[in-house]
């Protein structure tokens, strides 16, 4: 029998990065659902474009332009949104960025932005609606990490160390979360077709799931309420080998996989 849904459709749902990629397709299908929606992005136009569409078919939401990486701005959007919609019952925490670098060109500009909004910017997403989850004794918290997070990708050592510290931040908050009535989901993406994905110079062509897939996904965590939710199944059976094979096996692998793998050098 299917576990009955914990959520109620007359939920509220903060999507952070909500404006393309899987955020985009997740606010999308929640909608579908029926659940009242507060969408944030620093993108405004794609904002505006997605929240006339939502509403066209009927969905109860909102909308604010906001940078995960100002704490400040971001608590005032937020608390603006649930003006308008509600408060947070749960919290998808969507915004993020990748790129490839190599050792050639290890790009620390770039390493920094991606632990300022993927790790930093779950963060401050977290800390502004902790405070109603807190009043309430009830709360979901949902991060999107990635399985390229599960042990070190010589491509992209960045985006790997930054997705590592995501999840080793959520678990921590795991514990202390659940004893105030808030629960932490923590959901590991495989190859999902966006911007960062499309651009890895892979040197044969690479199954990826589409972001609308991506978000069914998305929407089961958010309804079942897992403590960690990877996808695709192929993808968890072989980032689940990786994260217990032995380093030195790891370490061989990845000498070998780089080079046949990619056209570019790392």
């Amino acid at each position: 029998m299917r576990k009955r849904d914990r959520v109620g459709a007359t939920s509220t749902v903060l999507v952070t990065g909500a404006a393309q990629g899987i955020g985009r397709a997740t606010a999308s299908a929640l909608a579908v659902r029926g659940f009242r929606l507060g969408l944030l992005d620093r993108a405004g136009g794609p904002l505006e474009e997605l929240v006339a569409d939502l509403r066209g078919a009927g969905a109860a939401v909102a909308s604010e332009v906001a940078d995960v990486r100002d704490g400040e701005s971001l608590g005032r959007a937020v608390a603006a949104l649930e003006d308008r919609v509600g408060p947070t019952d749960v919290l998808v925490a969507c915004a993020g960025v990748g790129s490839l670098s190599s050792a050639l060109d290890l790009d620390l500009e770039g390493f920094r932005q991606m632990l300022e909004v993927n790790v930093l910017g779950v963060a401050r997403s977290i800390e502004a609606v902790l405070p109603g989850m807190f009043a309430r004794g009830s709360g979901h918290i949902v991060g999107l990490s990635s399985v390229a997070g599960s042990r070190g990708m010589p491509w992209m050592p960045g985006y790997s160390a930054s997705k590592a510290a995501l999840t080793t931040y959520l678990e921590a908050l795991r514990p202390p979360l659940k004893r105030r009535g808030v629960t932490v989901t923590t959901v590991y993406p495989g190859f999902v077709r966006t911007g960062m994905t499309v651009g890895t110079p892979f040197r044969r062509p690479v199954p990826m799931m589409e972001p609308d897939e991506a978000a069914r996904h998305v929407v089961r965590a958010v309804l079942r309420r897992p403590r960690d939710y990877t996808f695709p199944l192929s993808t968890a059976l072989g980032m689940g080998v990786l994260r217990w094979l032995p380093n030195f096996l790891f370490d061989r692998m990845m000498d070998r996989a780089g080079p046949r793998a990619l056209t570019s050098e790392f």
